[in-house]
């Protein structure tokens, strides 16, 4: 899953090993994701992709 720091663009998280480069950092791992859900809304961290969206049964 893609996030977004707008407000740190070169943002690094060590507790969580994560590093932004040009305000966008690509995360996997799952406990890391949620962790970056429940930061501070003043960091400016947000998710901005993931999956795309599953296309709905045919039937």
């Amino acid at each position: 899953m893609k996030f977004t720091s707008i407000r740190y663009k070169q943002l690094v998280i060590h507790d969580l090993d994560v590093r932004f480069t040009d305000g966008e950092a690509e995360v996997t791992d799952k406990t890391t994701i949620e962790a970056l859900r429940g930061l501070p809304a003043e960091l400016g961290v947000r998710a901005s992709g993931g999956r795309p969206p599953k296309e709905p049964a045919q039937g």
